[in-house]
């Protein structure tokens, strides 16, 4: 380093540490799931202090065993470089989120079975258990397990429209629930179809609006009813709100995007 020894550098300063650390957040245990019968732990952890990917982690509270359940690096083509639904974009902003890779998760109550999105398409994974091989998840497009644990993970991707955000699991685990655009759509391995939305611009279905993320901490709009026959999906109507453009300080060349906000 120009004949420098490293002690002979200054000490990195708060602002350079704070940014490269994503607010201290990197290599932390985050997003910590239970199973109801305390046997398995789910969370999301990034490999170093200084790495924003976040991959799937599985915890043995008998044993504090750790295993790597999924790596969104082995994930082909699905990898996050920042090619995102416009509408996981605005949820990111909203909640404050500055990692990539796997930033949220829904699972069963038992944690044998999780989905997610990387890159707007729909995963779902067969957590393993300790000492039992995994049972198989009826799909398509299968991708090895990568967790070092006693019995490898088994994942699938769902047909989706591409653009998925805010998958949430079905009490059975048969099928995942998601919003696309302004419409939410149900997948599993019957194939994916809408369900609801998309006739109306300014309607939406099955995600939370601005006021209600930003101003209510309510950052989703769908859930599954217990016995996973129903779904409660929230509808929001924008047409008598003022509309916004906003222009984009950090790329001044883009054109503004428009955003209804009351004045």
């Amino acid at each position: 380093m120009n004949g420098r020894l490293l002690e002979d550098l200054p000490p990195e300063g708060f602002p350079r540490q704070h940014a490269r650390t994503r607010r201290f957040t990197c290599g932390a245990p985050r997003d910590v799931a239970v199973a109801d019968d305390g046997s398995r732990v789910l969370f999301l952890r990034s490999g170093s202090g200084d790495d924003p990917v976040n991959a799937l982690w599985l915890l043995c509270p008998s044993t504090g065993e750790e295993s790597l359940v999924v790596d969104p690096s082995s994930l082909p083509g699905a990898v996050d470089h920042g090619d995102l639904p416009a509408a996981e974009l605005a949820r990111r902003e909203r909640v404050r989120e500055s990692a990539s890779g796997i930033v949220a998760y829904d699972a069963l109550a038992d944690l044998s079975r999780a989905c997610f999105a990387v890159d707007g398409r729909v995963f779902l994974v067969e957590v393993p258990t300790p000492g039992v091989p995994a049972a198989g998840v009826a799909g398509a497009g299968d991708v090895p397990g990568v967790g070092p644990g006693p019995s490898p993970a088994r994942i699938v991707e769902l047909p989706s429209s591409g653009d998925a955000f805010d998958p949430r699991l079905s009490p059975d685990g048969s099928a995942v629930a998601y919003v696309s655009g302004s419409s939410l759509r149900i997948t599993g391995s019957g194939g994916d179809r809408r369900l609801v939305g998309g006739s109306t611009l300014t309607v939406s279905w099955g995600s939370a609006e601005f006021i209600a993320a930003e101003e209510m901490g309510r950052s989703r709009g769908h859930w599954w009813s217990p016995d996973g026959s129903r779904l409660l999906v929230a509808r929001v109507d924008t047409v008598d709100v003022s509309e916004w453009w906003i222009s984009s300080p950090v790329d001044p060349s883009a054109p503004p995007r428009a955003i209804r906000y009351p004045p």
